[in-house]
C-alpha cells in the first residue's frame, strides 16, 4: 500500500513540474483598427460607384444638399447614417439617390498640349460622391441619411436617382506582351484622370475618349502604350534626342534621329478594365502598370 501511495505522490509532483513549466499563455497585446486592406486587382464595390464619368448629357441638378445636420457649424457629411437635408421636388420615403459634383479641374497646367480642349469635346466630368437615402419629407425639404460615402460631400452636390451598374467581368492575369505584335481594335487616349492627377498607377481610375458610340462597353480591357516619337511624347522627355549619347569607346557613335524613333514599336505600360461608358467617354481603372502611366498616353481596345 505503501508503495502505491508513494508513486501517486510522484505522479502528482511529476504533472506539478510539468504545469510549472509550461509556457504560459499571454493576453493578446492590445491592438488598434484600420480600415485599410490590400488591393486585390479586381475591381470593388468602391471602385464601380466612386468612379466618376465623363457626360455630354445634361443632367438635371435640382435636387440638392441643401444643409447638414448640424449646420452652420457642419458643412460635410461622410458618415453612414449622417443626416443631410434636401431641396428640390418629387422626394419619396425610402427612395435612393446618388450624390454627384460637377466638377472643374483646378490646376492650370495641361499634361499634354490640347488637354482641356478634348476633356470638353469629351463632356462633363462628374464625380460620384456617394448614396443616400430619404427618411422623410418635412415641409419643402427632405430629411436624408448618408448610406454609402465615396468622399465627403456638401451643400451644393446634386441627386440623381441611385441605379445598379451593370457587373464587371475581370479576366485573371494573362501573359502581357511588352511589345504588342500589332495595333489594337480601337485607338484612344487617357485624356483625364478621376482625382486630376496626371501620374496613374494600379487601382487608379481614368477617363478616356471613346465610348459607347465607338462600340466600348462595361468589361472591356484596354492596354495603355507610348511610342518613341518625339512628337508624341513628354516634350521634356523628347530632349533627350539631343543629347549626345555616344561612349568615348565608340569608333563610329549612333544615333537615333526622329523619322528613326517615329517608326520604332511602342510598348505596352499596363492595362485598364471598363467600369462605365457614356456615348463619348469611359471609365476605366488601370488593373496592372508595369511602369507610370501618364494622362495623355494613348490606349488600345485588345481583343477579347
Amino acid at each position: 500500500m505503501k508503495k502505491i501511495l508513494t508513486g501517486a505522490l510522484v505522479l502528482i509532483a511529476i504533472a506539478a513540474v510539468a504545469q510549472d513549466s509550461a509556457p504560459v499563455q499571454q493576453p493578446a497585446p492590445p491592438g488598434f483598427r484600420t480600415n485599410l486592406v490590400e488591393r486585390t486587382d479586381a475591381p470593388t464595390y468602391s471602385d464601380i460607384y466612386c468612379a466618376g464619368f465623363i457626360s455630354k448629357e445634361k443632367l438635371n441638378q435640382t435636387n440638392q444638399i441643401t444643409a447638414t445636420e448640424a449646420a452652420p457649424n457642419e458643412t460635410l457629411a461622410g458618415n453612414p447614417t449622417q443626416i443631410v437635408l434636401l431641396s428640390g421636388s418629387g422626394y419619396q420615403e425610402g427612395q435612393r439617390f446618388t450624390v454627384l459634383r460637377e466638377l472643374r479641374d483646378p490646376n492650370q497646367y495641361e499634361p499634354y498640349k490640347g488637354q482641356r480642349r478634348e476633356v470638353s469635346e469629351a463632356g462633363q466630368p462628374y464625380a460620384q460622391l456617394g448614396r443616400i437615402k430619404v427618411l422623410a419629407l418635412r415641409g419643402s425639404h427632405a430629411v436624408a441619411a448618408v448610406e454609402f460615402a465615396c468622399q465627403p460631400m456638401t451643400t451644393g452636390d446634386f441627386l440623381v436617382p441611385f441605379q445598379e451598374h451593370a457587373p464587371v467581368s475581370y479576366k485573371q492575369d494573362t501573359i502581357i506582351e511588352k511589345y504588342p505584335s500589332g495595333p489594337g481594335k480601337l485607338g484612344a487616349r487617357i485624356i483625364m484622370s478621376n482625382e486630376f492627377d496626371f501620374l496613374v498607377a494600379r487601382g487608379m481610375k481614368v477617363f478616356i475618349n471613346a465610348g459607347s458610340d465607338k462600340g466600348v462597353k462595361v468589361g472591356d480591357y484596354f492596354r495603355a502604350v507610348r511610342g518613341y516619337d518625339p512628337d508624341k511624347i513628354d516634350p521634356v522627355e523628347s530632349l533627350s534626342y539631343k543629347s549626345p549619347v555616344a561612349d568615348d569607346t565608340q569608333m563610329h557613335p549612333g544615333k537615333v534621329t526622329r523619322e528613326e524613333a517615329k517608326t520604332l514599336p511602342v510598348r505596352n505600360l499596363g492595362e485598364m478594365i471598363v467600369l462605365s461608358v457614356t456615348p463619348t467617354s469611359a471609365t476605366a481603372m488601370i488593373t496592372r502598370a508595369w511602369e507610370s502611366i501618364e494622362v495623355g498616353d494613348h490606349v488600345e481596345l485588345e481583343g477579347q
